[in-house]
């Protein structure tokens, strides 16, 4: 028998009819570092019906999935499903299944049932969601019995499952914030969390525990190993979270500060109502003074898109009839009659690919030819300087230069068939590539582990993998420190942009005509595709609006923060 979970099924009504209650976004930008307090996505819950009278196991069993949208109280309503000595053992927050909504209930015997679904995404325990690579059906076995004569269920898989179309009106997202090895950056780490009334624990136990496997090689966090959060909780006073940390010693203030700076920027303005954190550390609350120096949480670049029309090669001129070239730069890249680029940090070097290879261009100097391989993708560069070369039709065979020429061939944790382009996120610890793979595009993000120096030495070797479609892959680029796009090129001739949110939700839109390839300026509305024709397109309502009409651009560049 095979039913369609509801999406409106369930009771749905505001807790003490709270003001404003409206539906939970499912999409739109991370934004580090505000501090206000603000309310402009009031929260509701979802009040799931509990046990049926004298239900059959199959309908016990559905209302406890079902119960799956109402997580209020650790999950009071679907642990009435279960059995009093099962209810205590259930690990409501061990992962979650998020499926179409069909499920197939197969009764085994009189007190066992196996319920398939159809899954879509998964939640690990931490938070992390990531698109499943199969979406073949998975068993999930019950087993149930009598209590007073009612059905309640013994035995059950832990965490939850909830169908996608729930999903994002119970789980929200939050981001928490880890550092670049050098501590210049706070790198957003995506997490989904249910429980409105126990969110900023979950958070800063994720916190402690220290960042997604994937991300992990990339970034460092203050936190020492050991620590523990004692009490078990992060109790709110008002408008203050007090944050209580033990298990470790804590003589290092820089590491102190260090430590207040993730909690603040993952629960400040994160968090509903909560404007200031306490830290106290081994039951002392601690006065910590604010961290040296700054410490960016979305590094931005250039406004003005990099581009060559095939004569000048610098910054579009904001009346966009016009090429402002960078002084000490332009005229060497110039030289090369290059098809692609990518600009480095301060806008004093870049990565050049021309009919030669991949050159590095330095300001006011000559340019030197680092890899003279055939048929490269367009080269990434990265904060540090390092510039990255692969073949297209060898995705495997990724090499990172130094600027003195040095180069390093670093294995890669991703497959594929051929490449269309790779880039170095704005912080430098996180790489994106789009692969193709017979006829579809493979969309995936690795972090990058450098040694104490700077240098790349590896990829972590579990990428995440990111949103798939139907096509021939085109370009990539990041949006700003938490999104990405891609372009891909579909057989009827169109093109598909689409935006993803790193561990988060794709969305898609159809692109211009003839486009192929795409730039990001700030934020997920900056995106720019070029087209064949020469024509620079950027977003405008639900269409796309030519800008530099008089331009016939060959190709944008892209940056890095200056």
């Amino acid at each position: 028998m095979r039913r369609r979970l509801f999406a409106a099924s369930v009771a749905v009504m505001c807790a003490a009819m709270l003001a404003g209650c409206v539906s939970i976004p499912s999409s739109g930008a991370v934004n580090a570092g505000n501090s206000a307090v603000v309310d402009e996505n009031p929260e509701f819950d979802i009040i799931a019906p509990g046990p049926k009278v004298d239900g059959t196991p199959q309908e016990i069993v559905q209302g406890f999935m079902d119960a799956a949208v109402s997580p209020g109280n650790n999950y009071r309503v679907a642990r009435q499903f279960l059995t009093a000595a099962f209810a205590d053992e259930w690990q409501a927050d061990a992962a979650a299944t998020i499926d179409v909504g069909d499920r197939e209930f197969t009764a085994i015997d009189d007190t066992s049932m196996v319920v398939e679904v159809t899954p879509v995404a998964s939640l690990t325990a931490g938070g992390q969601y990531a698109v499943t690579e199969s979406q073949a059906a998975i068993p999930l076995p019950y087993r149930l019995e009598q209590v007073d004569g009612q059905w309640r269920i013994s035995e059950a898989p832990p965490g939850v499952v909830i169908d996608e179309a729930n999903f994002a009106s119970v789980f929200r997202k939050h981001a928490l914030y880890f550092f670049d090895p050098e501590y210049r950056y706070l790198v957003p780490d995506l997490r989904w969390f249910a429980g409105r009334d126990s969110v900023q624990t979950s958070i800063v136990k994720a916190l402690v525990t220290g960042p997604a496997e994937w991300l992990d090689p990339g970034v460092v966090s203050a936190f020492p190993d050991g620590v523990r959060l004692d009490p078990d909780a992060v109790p709110i006073d008002g408008t203050v979270a007090s944050v209580d940390l033990s298990g470790a010693a804590f003589d290092d203030l820089l590491t102190v500060q260090r430590m207040q700076e993730q909690l603040d920027e993952s629960l400040i303005g994160k968090v509903r109502n909560v404007s200031r954190v306490t830290l106290s550390l081994n039951g002392l609350e601690q006065d910590v003074p604010d961290l040296p120096g700054q410490v960016v949480a979305n590094p931005r670049v250039a406004q003005r898109p990099v581009v060559y029309d095939g004569a000048s090669f610098g910054y579009l001129a904001t009346s966009g009839e016009g090429v402002d070239t960078i002084p000490g730069l332009s005229a060497e890249v110039e030289e090369l009659a290059p098809t692609g680029a990518a600009l480095g940090p301060d806008a004093d070097s870049a990565a050049v690919r021309s009919a030669a290879g991949v050159s590095l261009v330095l300001a006011g100097e000559a340019p030197v030819l680092l890899d003279p391989r055939a048929d490269l993708v367009v080269p990434a560069m990265d904060g540090a300087g390092y510039v990255w070369s692969v073949p297209r039709g060898s995705p495997d065979q990724l090499v990172v230069f130094a600027p003195d020429g040095t180069d390093l061939p670093l294995d890669v944790p991703w497959g594929g068939s051929s490449i269309a382009a790779i880039e170095v996120s704005r912080d430098s610890t996180r790489v994106i590539a789009l692969l193709g793979d017979g006829a579809r595009t493979n969309f995936v993000v690795a972090s990058i582990e450098r040694d104490a120096e700077g240098l790349p030495i590896a990829l972590g070797a579990v990428p995440l993998g990111l949103d798939a479609a139907a096509g021939t892959p085109l370009d990539v680029a990041w949006l700003d420190a938490s999104n990405v796009a891609s372009l891909t090129a579909l057989p009827d001739g169109t093109t598909r942009l689409i935006t993803q949110e790193i561990g988060g939700f794709a969305s898609d839109r159809q692109g211009p005509d003839g486009g192929v390839l795409v730039d990001g300026g700030n934020s997920i509305t900056d995106v720019r595709v070029l087209t064949s024709a020469g024509a620079l397109n950027v977003r405008s309502g639900v269409g796309w609006q030519v800008r530099a009409p008089e331009l016939n651009i060959r190709f944008t560049a892209v940056q890095q923060p200056n």
